[in-house]
């Protein structure tokens, strides 16, 4: 009995001493895993230590930490969706009670966004020319997993744009129709940016337009007289209307008239009117000299960087002090 006691105590002796050994052999591995453009750390990244496979997943601050590692060489692995892979072949050497650390960095998968025309081709301007209201771009997604798109357009003269109404999923094209109102493009080139956002890169669309040259369009009205009393002079009151305010919108308006000329320019008599857009304008004259004499008047408007002036048709009346 008192031999058998004995071999128990030398066989627990020495599993004793096997743990101890164990315990003393282990060690770890931590670090931190962060983004490779912005260094922001990289939450929920999977960090497998190879050659054991152990995973485990990164905190809010990036962190993570393998313990009760054997001695000996390993190296990590990191993985994240939306991230390239990294197979870091840096050798790390776990050495009894010590925790060694190695902090990594992933990037960002190549854009997986593109922007294509209808035969597939990479598309940077989409060009409306001088005609066309509506045309079509279309969104490709090139990589691996679905991804989702928003399209901002912050333009007057672009009055729509489909909207992506679900996630475009991997190798999937979504075509975007755009419409413009050349009513509102001012007069030659136009252009803005329609921007396409994505949870895996952003793309800007060039968008170019021509307006059309309009010439404003004046009427000269007939002149009206009004009588104010006993010993005063009669009133003359020039009228028009503006019915077209040209491309670019004409920035000036008035009369001009002449007792010699019978198409009066504003190198004549003339008389400047304040105010803009469409609709009828006036102007009372009081200064003409006391005897009776036909004169002849038209009106104008000014515009363009120019200072082009068109005239309205003539009209003629008779000055009568009397």
């Amino acid at each position: 009995m008192k031999h058998f006691i004995f071999i128990v105590l030398l066989c627990l002796i020495s599993c004793s001493k096997q743990v101890s050994d164990n315990i003393e052999n282990i060690g770890g591995i931590c670090g931190v895993v962060t983004d490779f453009a912005t260094g922001e750390p990289i939450k929920n990244a999977n960090v497998q230590l190879r050659p054991s496979g152990e995973t485990t997943l990164t905190g809010t601050e990036g962190y993570y930490e393998f313990k009760n590692i054997n001695e000996g060489n390993y190296s990590i692995t990191v993985s994240k969706l939306e991230y390239t892979d990294l197979i870091d072949d840096f050798v790390i050497t776990v050495v009894p009670n010590k925790i060694i650390r190695r902090d990594v960095q992933i990037k960002k998968e190549p854009t997986v966004l593109h922007i294509i025309d209808n035969e597939g081709k990479e598309l940077s301007v989409l060009d409306f020319g001088d005609e066309v209201t509506s045309k079509q771009f279309v969104i490709f997604n090139s990589g691996a997993v679905s991804i989702s798109c928003k399209v901002f357009v912050s333009c007057e003269w672009i009055v729509s744009a489909s909207e992506i109404n679900n996630e475009i999923m991997s190798g999937e094209v979504w075509p975007i129709i755009v419409t413009i109102d050349r009513s509102k493009l001012k007069a030659g080139d136009n252009t803005t940016y329609i921007h396409v956002l994505s949870n895996n890169g952003s793309k800007e669309l060039k968008v170019t337009a021509i307006g059309e040259y309009i010439e404003p369009e004046v009427i000269t009205l007939p002149v009206t007289t009004s009588y104010n009393g006993e010993n005063t002079p009669w009133n003359d009151t020039f009228n028009a209307e503006v019915i077209k305010i040209g491309n670019p919108e004409y920035s000036k308006r008035g009369f001009c008239f002449s007792s010699v000329n019978k198409t009066p320019t504003i190198n004549d008599n003339c008389v400047e009117v304040n105010g803009n857009g469409l609709g009828k304008f006036k102007y009372t004259y009081r200064e003409f000299p006391p005897q009776t004499i036909t004169y002849y008047v038209r009106a104008w408007v000014m515009y363009g960087l120019n200072n082009k002036v068109i005239y309205g048709n003539t009209e003629t009346f008779t000055y009568n002090d009397v």
